[in-house]
């Protein structure tokens, strides 16, 4: 059972103009703003594709794992098998770093022929060269996978070759790309190194929008035959970063076109707003069996709550404090006890972690007594008591102009 409590001490001005709202033709897309945790696209988010070369991105942070825990090292060197070459090498006619059959590779280069050429032949190399074979090594991608998370995906390979088995989903690819820039932000570094040059070959990031757009670091492009071209990139410009992850186009026109116009509006139509300060009452939560009929709550360690929201038009924004309760007293300040939802168009669009701001006792025998006696009419919480929307703020003048940029 949850309950809605609506924010009685409201905050912050923001200047409302023409609608900006962001759209995308893919099937399937999610635009997330890492600063703030905002959420500006969800499409279809958790509907499963194919993983293609996304799969890649898994392999490499199998092996940056490996490298961080000093089971091998960059100088380590791996064989390139016959299996590796026939299958992801130049006979295959596939993306390949052109590596030399029965030689020996460095890791360190195998991984940049793998994240800045999408290699296949040393994605190859350096699954038979970590754990033997393709299939022990997918077994331990899929175990990787489940441990940090990736509750929808399945691998069946470590290049991303079709296989009916593999799956994932852009939320599960957006968790990724967010786990291995924060893991192994050393590494992540290869992801916008702009060329690769091996066997006297110069090839150049595969991600081409590292080159072609301001702000754009990383990460894959992909491709299926079913499930059509998609992309996975991450940008920062100044102290904001978004990740958009999305798949299902037609053509590479249209995925190129599109995911421009999503990574430029979100940083140009977007800013990030602080919409209650450091400290600040955000709500009371009801209480039970207390000697205090609810508690005041804040954001989890006194932090101020950030949003990023449109410049223009915020009319569907609605916020409202969400609980399960009421919360069984004794509560101890700093308590996890809510959380403030926000959402536009019945979407969630950010969750902020909410802690009890005071402690609350147990209370005397009577006070319990008639809390217990009201759920015994009225039932564990589970009503609506309302919500407020983003423009009611606006309107009541209370952000005092807190835009971020």
């Amino acid at each position: 059972m949850r309950g809605f409590l609506l924010p009685l001490l409201l905050f912050a001005a923001l200047m409302s103009g023409p609608s900006v709202a962001l759209e995308s033709i893919a099937p399937r897309v999610v635009l997330h703003d890492e600063t703030t945790g905002s959420l500006l696209i969800a499409k279809d988010e958790d509907k499963p594709f194919a993983p293609a070369n996304f799969t890649k991105l898994v392999t490499a942070a199998v092996v940056f794992e490996a490298l961080k825990a000093g089971e091998v090292t960059d100088a380590t060197l791996y064989p390139v098998s016959e299996h590796a070459w026939r299958t992801g090498g130049a006979p295959a006619r596939v993306t390949t770093m052109f590596a030399a059959v029965k030689s020996f590779v460095p890791v360190g280069d195998l991984l940049r022929g793998l994240v800045v050429d999408y290699a296949n032949d040393a994605a190859i190399a350096l699954a038979e060269g970590l754990t033997g074979s393709e299939a022990a090594f997918t077994e331990r991608m899929n175990a990787y996978a489940a441990r940090i998370g990736l509750k929808d995906s399945r691998f069946a390979n470590p290049t991303g070759y079709p296989d009916p088995r593999a799956k994932t989903t852009l939320a599960d690819m957006l968790a990724l790309a967010a786990h291995i820039r924060t893991s192994y932000p050393d590494r992540y570094a290869l992801y916008s190194q702009p060329e690769f040059l091996w066997n006297k070959i110069n090839q150049t990031n595969k991600t081409r929008f590292v080159k072609e757009l301001p702000g754009v670091d990383g990460m894959m492009l992909a491709f299926d035959e079913a499930d059509g071209f998609g992309a996975l990139l991450s940008a920062g410009r100044g102290d904001r970063r978004v990740t958009v992850a999305a798949s299902g186009y037609t053509s590479l026109a249209d995925r190129d076109k599109d995911l421009k116009a999503l990574i430029e509006g979100a940083f140009s139509e977007y800013g990030r707003f602080e919409i209650f300060p450091s400290g600040a009452e955000i709500g009371r939560v009801k209480a039970f069996g207390g000697n205090a009929p609810d508690v005041p709550v804040i954001a989890a360690g006194g932090a101020p709550v950030n949003l990023t929201l449109p410049t223009g038009d915020r009319s569907q924004f609605r916020l409202a404090v969400v609980y399960d309760g009421p919360v069984p007293a004794p509560i101890r300040r700093g308590a996890p006890v809510a959380r403030l939802e926000v959402r536009v168009d019945d979407r969630l669009y950010q969750s902020v972690p909410l802690e009890a701001a005071v402690d609350v006792e147990r209370g005397e025998i009577r006070d319990r007594a008639l809390d217990g006696f009201a759920e015994m009419f009225a039932g564990w919480w589970y009503r609506t008591i309302g919500s407020i929307s983003i423009e009611d703020i606006v309107n009541l003048g209370a952000l005092r102009g807190r835009h971020q940029g």
